[in-house]
């Protein structure tokens, strides 16, 4: 899965050089996790054989054959206990490279969030006072108070997605040792899913750009209350001021609710859609006369792959939605038309005599006549 390009430029500026170092700790954990998940799952295989008598091997070659002889020098009883507690081992030693892997990706979150943060106030302390005189004191305050904090979950959910895809990728990695002939039929339905996951998603970007838009709207009034509430009350403007309030507030809602009716329509679809691969698997499985141990651990990890597959997809449909705050953080950041705070190195060493101004004019470059 392509991820969204804006994530990661801004992955990369918010981490840095120390932090961005990490990002590899986050896949071997997820690689390492989904491993010891998908040997769990597999070690299904012999448990069964043993309660099932040994008899049922069909269909059983390669990985599926070596995980059938796991233990194969005890007794029954006790290659029995042995399997059992190498699955339960399995499971509590992925738990914990899951939480450390949790605790890495806040920890990650947490310090990209605030090297945002910091970079904003940073470039705004930097910039020349004619930008102040050129955009809307609403806009640059909705990007530091909203956009800001979207654009660090933006960052979570790049994060999020890389966990998963490591996890997906070990997880194919073992139904393909099981049997390549029903991983080429999920490969191919997992790619049809993703297919209509991003063509609906693609429709995200819109309505995204139109809450950011919203935001800096709402923001300005809030401004515009705040600082002009003497002259309004002065005027008696109060009953028209709230209603152009009001009107800027349910825009916001209506944007929002917009953005949230697209976004909610894809996890019950794609939910729908792994159903029917899984039902697939089980009717093809049938058909080819797949022994049931190996077509039980097969689905086991069919089950557990789904939730990656879909959180892979409810990331990149987050990063679509986080699309409009992600541009309106990155342009406050780019220096790019934006003048310079004027420099100097004289130092100042008090005033000697009185200063006078006669016949004086100053405007700020750039500024409106």
């Amino acid at each position: 899965m392509t991820l969204m390009p804006p994530a990661l430029p801004m992955l990369r500026r918010a981490l840095g050089g120390g932090l961005l170092r990490l990002v590899p700790a986050v896949v071997v954990l997820g690689l390492a996790g989904a491993a010891l998940e998908g040997l769990g799952i597999g070690l299904i295989i012999p448990l069964l054989g043993i309660i099932m008598g040994h008899g049922d091997t069909a269909g059983m070659a390669g990985f599926s054959a070596l995980l059938q002889q796991v233990g194969a020098n005890l007794g029954e009883r006790e290659r029995l206990i042995a399997i059992a507690a190498a699955i339960l081992g399995s499971i509590v030693l992925k738990n914990v490279l899951a939480f450390a892997n949790t605790l890495l990706t806040a920890h990650i979150y947490g310090k990209a969030s605030y090297a945002i943060r910091s970079a904003l106030s940073e470039r705004l302390l930097r910039v020349g006072y004619p930008f102040f005189l050129q955009q809307s004191p609403g806009r640059l305050l909705n990007i530091i108070s909203n956009e800001s904090w979207r654009a660090s979950d933006a960052i979570q959910a790049l994060l999020g997605a890389i966990v998963s895809a490591s996890a997906a990728i070990i997880l194919l990695a073992f139904l393909l040792l099981l049997s390549w002939q029903m991983t080429l039929l999920v490969t191919l339905g997992l790619a049809l899913v993703q297919l209509a996951h991003a063509l609906l998603s693609a429709n995200l970007k819109a309505p995204s750009r139109g809450v950011a838009a919203r935001n800096s709207a709402l923001a300005s009034q809030m401004l515009h209350l705040v600082h002009a509430g003497r002259l309004i009350r002065i005027f008696g403007q109060e009953e028209r001021e709230k209603a152009v309030f009001d009107r800027a507030s349910d825009g916001v809602r209506r944007a929002a609710f917009l953005l949230s009716t697209r976004q909610g329509v894809l996890p019950p679809l794609t939910e729908v859609l792994h159903a029917m691969l899984f039902l697939m698997v089980v009717i093809g499985a049938w058909l080819a006369n797949v022994s049931f141990p190996l077509t039980a651990a097969f689905l086991i990890l069919l089950y557990r792959l789904q939730p990656h597959m879909r959180a892979l997809q409810m990331s990149w449909s987050q990063l679509q939605g986080l699309s409009g705050s992600l541009e309106e953080v990155q342009w406050l950041l780019d220096p790019t038309g934006k003048p310079a705070a004027p420099q100097g190195s004289r130092p100042f060493d008090g005033l000697r005599q009185t200063i006078s101004f006669d016949d004086v004019s100053f405007t700020y470059a750039g500024a409106a006549s």
